[in-house]
């Protein structure tokens, strides 16, 4: 099973949702994701244009975007669309389903549920050990220690709502429904769920 990341990030962000992905000892299932497209997204890195913190949205799709937000969270997205077009795919939510010990560790979480190892964006690399020396590599190549799998299963059903975050960027593309997860999944989907 092939997976075209050449399509528009609203498109692959909900194609996305159970697929795997593995890296340093750890395998999750994508359970929620959300969408970033073009320099007129003002919740997009591009909005400002090409800057040396957005010129990776510019590349090939396929190429891992990483970035740090708050000081400290280390964010993982998947770059879109194609070259020249920014987009990208945020990885909002992982279900561990291999190496659930080593991602325990990771996040030095050894008694919380397992649904809550990895559900947001930076547990997520913290689960996967990804830091910013990832940035700019790209899905399949060689030194690229991430790897993105066709799904074990696929999820019943797909729900989606607004993202998560984005105030900032105005009531139009602050409530646009482009974060997907899940349905049913316990623990993600409940903020601003449609």
């Amino acid at each position: 099973m092939r997976l075209d990341l050449g399509l528009s990030a609203p498109r692959l962000a909900p194609l996305l949702i159970g697929w795997e992905l593995r890296a340093h000892g750890v395998r999750g299932r994508i359970v929620e994701t959300e969408a970033y497209q073009g320099e007129d997204d003002l919740a997009c890195h591009a909005s400002k244009g090409r800057t040396p913190r957005s010129e990776v949205l510019y590349a090939e799709p396929g190429t891992l975007y990483l970035y740090l937000v708050y000081g400290m969270h280390v964010l993982l997205n998947i770059v879109c669309d194609a070259a020249e077009r920014p987009a990208a795919v945020l990885i909002r939510a992982i279900d561990i389903v291999d190496g659930e010990a080593i991602a325990r560790a990771r996040r030095n979480q050894p008694t919380c549920r397992r649904e809550t190892i990895a559900n947001g964006p930076g547990k997520v690399t913290q689960a996967l050990k990804l830091d910013l020396a990832q940035n700019r590599l790209r899905l399949g190549a060689s030194g690229c220690p991430l790897a993105l799998e066709p799904p074990r299963r696929k999820p019943a059903a797909v729900a989606s709502g607004p993202r998560v975050g984005v105030a900032y960027a105005g009531p139009v593309w602050s409530q646009r429904p482009w974060r997907w997860w899940e349905a049913g999944f316990p623990v993600v989907g409940g903020r601003n769920q449609t």
